[in-house]
């Protein structure tokens, strides 16, 4: 049953992947391009923040190892929920954010600028908390790069500044 299961997912991943991959590619106008980007822009942060929660969630259980198949779930859920974005763009409803305080802003920095201190200072030592004996990467690593990620996708949610 287990074989079945795993054999369902790769066709689920395919059909959703082949789905989402048609949309990319295929011509539009300027509207359904501005929607389809923005979808894509807001499935991106909602992934990348899941997937940086999971990889601190395994940690502090002391996982270590990141499944092959979490992987495409997080590429699925990305597919998926970038469809869903997409079609409630263009059904009008329109999804925005900004963040307009400055404290909110400084403390998003703040927490960004500290994951990346000590995931670097991580990655120097070695630490043994952060192995990962399965996969090809370390956690430390993984929690860097999503930070990189994630702080690049959320710059463009900051407001102008007025001069």
């Amino acid at each position: 049953m287990g074989e079945q299961l795993l054999g369902m997912h790769s066709v689920l991943a395919t059909i959703v992947s082949s789905v989402f991959l048609l949309l990319a590619l295929m011509d539009k106008d300027e509207l359904e391009n501005f929607a389809f980007n923005n979808a894509l822009k807001i499935s991106s942060v909602i992934n990348i923040i899941a997937l940086l929660v999971y990889s601190l969630y395994s940690i502090s259980l002391g996982r270590k190892d990141i499944s092959i198949n979490v992987i495409f779930h997080i590429i699925e859920e990305m597919c998926i929920l970038t469809l869903l974005v997409y079609y409630i763009y263009l059904k009008g409803f329109n999804l925005k954010a900004k963040i307009k305080s400055e404290r909110i802003i400084n403390i998003l920095i703040y927490i960004s600028i500290t994951i990346s201190v000590l995931a670097t200072i991580s990655m120097l030592c070695e630490f043994k908390a952060f192995e990962n004996n399965i996969g090809f990467i370390r956690y430390d690593e993984l929690i860097l790069f999503l930070n990189a990620i994630l702080f690049t996708l959320i710059i463009p949610l900051i407001p102008k500044k007025k001069t």
